[in-house]
């Protein structure tokens, strides 16, 4: 569908879901927190139509949401980039986040180098005193 005049494109919520890889549930649900607003509702219908524009912010989204992002971190950072006066806040809140990921990164190579030395450790014993105890 073309928009008046315009080279513009606009796509049904089901053609757009198909492009970006979400689903039309998501979609509207992302419309219904404010995360991801349609081009265009149609205040009769109730459709969505979305631009490329939204297929650019939906690929965004995705990508955050695969780093690790939450959709209330992912909210408040595009606040922080939409902020045009706020580069050290938009900054500042990646720095945040990749702080974050590293304390995750060291709770996990602790869980896993505890996990090495039960291996170590026990060897099996551990079983085998488990079914000693049943006996």
């Amino acid at each position: 569908m073309n928009m008046e005049g315009g080279e513009m494109m606009v796509y049904k919520i089901g053609d757009f879901a198909n492009l970006v890889n979400i689903s039309v549930r998501t979609l509207r649900y992302y419309d219904e927190i404010g995360l991801l607003k349609p081009f265009i509702v149609d205040k009769f219908t109730n459709y969505r139509y979305y631009t490329d524009d939204n297929v650019v912010e939906a690929q965004f989204i995705t990508l955050l949401k695969e780093i690790g992002f939450t959709l209330q971190e992912i909210t408040d950072y595009k606040s922080l980039l939409n902020d045009f006066d706020n580069d050290d806040g938009a900054n500042e809140f990646l720095l945040r986040k990749q702080a974050q990921i590293s304390e995750e990164m060291e709770r996990l190579q602790r869980q896993y180098d505890r996990i090495t030395i039960l291996r170590k450790k026990f060897k099996g014993k551990v079983l085998t005193l488990m079914k000693e105890d049943k006996k």
